[in-house]
């Protein structure tokens, strides 16, 4: 499986505003974007330089700048990139913005190294260049200072395979050597970690191809560096489960489940059950 970085900046171009608000829409991505969002608390601070590589429409940026951090905005997707100026505008941030750059994570040759205290790559860009992934973390670490932090996520295995079997997809799991409405096949998955191309619900096409990790390979891709912290996100809510939409409806509940992400999401036995698994490295 190749990465086609056209593709997945028509992809992003054609996904437009709702890679915005799918983390307000559903419970599922209201935590998703707190758990993200823990992590910048404790890795960023005010007056740092921070790339955000892959930011689509802005949502960290806007995050990280109201920490009082420096941000260089960067996405594949002009379209996504344009939103993320007009999100920052509108919240009144744009004098935290440094520069706004339209590049793909596997080449940053308009940045000299040593560029960023701090570089972010949020919601699974790692996962988007797929056998390429080797260059895009040479990338990241290059322009990242020494003793700086990487902050990113990608898209999980397990969560994935998983997920026919929380959400009762009977159709997946009864025929997992075949393609069923689109969606690919379970076992290669599972062998591969590649995910092909898949029917999207906010796009009018297909959902670009991904690599699919488990926090061990993403451990190792980022061998030169020290790990710092892992965590799963959404250990505790499976995407698609409309039955979850009801716990917000409950301060209490919500409370009590937000408590219980955040308990429970380093547990070495759940950071592979999530989403995504996010990690903190350090630059040697």
């Amino acid at each position: 499986m190749m990465y086609n970085p056209q593709y997945v900046r028509q992809f992003y171009n054609e996904y437009g505003s709702a890679e915005w608000s799918r983390m307000e829409r559903s419970v599922h991505g209201r935590l998703q974007s707190m758990v993200h969002e823990d992590f910048i608390r404790r890795y960023i601070n005010r007056g740092q330089k921070v790339l955000d590589a892959g930011s689509g429409p802005g949502r960290f940026s806007i995050f990280m700048s109201k920490i009082g951090a420096k941000i260089t905005v960067l996405d594949v997707s002009e379209t996504q990139l344009e939103l993320a100026r007009r999100n920052i505008m509108t919240a009144g941030l744009i004098k935290n913005t440094e520069k706004f750059i339209r590049a793909d994570i596997c080449d940053f040759s308009m940045m000299p190294d040593n560029s960023f205290d701090i570089t972010v790559s949020f919601g699974g860009p790692l996962s988007y260049v797929c056998e390429r992934r080797f260059t895009a973390v040479d990338e990241l670490v290059r322009v990242t200072k020494p003793e700086g932090v990487i902050l990113v996520s990608v898209m999980s295995l397990m969560g994935v395979l998983i997920g026919p079997a929380v959400t009762g997809n009977i159709a997946a799991l009864a025929s997992p050597d075949k393609t069923v409405s689109g969606n690919p096949p379970l076992w290669p998955v599972a062998v591969t970690g590649d995910l092909p191309a898949f029917p999207s619900h906010s796009a009018g096409i297909n959902h670009a191809p991904m690599h699919l990790y488990t926090a061990d390979e993403l451990g190792k891709l980022f061998g030169a560096c020290t790990v710092l912290e892992t965590a799963g996100s959404n250990v505790t809510l499976r995407e698609h489960d409309t039955s979850c939409e009801k716990i917000a409806e409950n301060p209490n509940a919500w409370d009590t489940l937000v408590k219980l992400e955040k308990k429970l999401n380093h547990d070495p036995g759940l950071v592979n059950s999530g989403s995504h698994i996010i990690m903190a490295v350090r630059k040697k």
